[in-house]
């Protein structure tokens, strides 16, 4: 793959490798990190891809495995990102709730809802560009609306 088609393609591709960078590091700076390391690596890597039309769910993938290797290193270094506090504070307060309550959620199932119900993604495309199964992509969101469902009642009840 040529330089000029790979810029074509991961271009296409920008805002669907923002977006699951954000729904697994929630940190606007962390996710321009891990999306530019992401890139650089599958430009490293690009002999490796076997087949061309599989470069969405390949590139998926080194971007998640990139965000598993920030969030490992997280665990180790632990700290309180205020900016998106800050930014959903002052905001509507139930969009808040709705925030505080995605940013709770294990990192598969808010990538699965943010996919799903902000950008339009079908199961099948979910299921597509992780490289996983549809039955898990479903599992992830029934689990992540039956945790969602929880955590608003409670908030709402108080």
């Amino acid at each position: 793959m040529n330089a000029v088609t790979f810029q074509a393609k991961a271009k296409q591709l920008e805002k669907l490798l923002y977006r699951i960078a954000w729904s697994y590091l929630g940190n606007n700076q962390d996710v321009e990190d891990v999306v530019q390391d992401a890139l650089m690596k599958a430009w490293e890597k690009r002999d490796t891809l076997r087949n061309p039309d599989r470069f969405q769910p390949w590139l998926a993938r080194i971007l998640v495995n990139q965000c598993r290797n920030v969030l490992r290193k997280r665990k180790r270094v632990s700290f309180f990102p205020l900016e998106e506090q800050t930014a959903v504070a002052g905001s509507d307060p139930a969009a808040a709730a709705v925030h505080t309550a995605v940013l709770s959620l294990k990192p598969e199932q808010r990538m699965a809802v943010t996919l799903f119900y902000l950008d339009g993604y079908s199961v099948n495309e979910i299921a597509e560009t992780l490289g996983s199964p549809a039955g898990t992509v479903k599992t992830r969101l029934h689990a992540a609306r039956k945790q969602l469902r929880k955590l608003l009642e409670a908030d709402w009840e108080e």
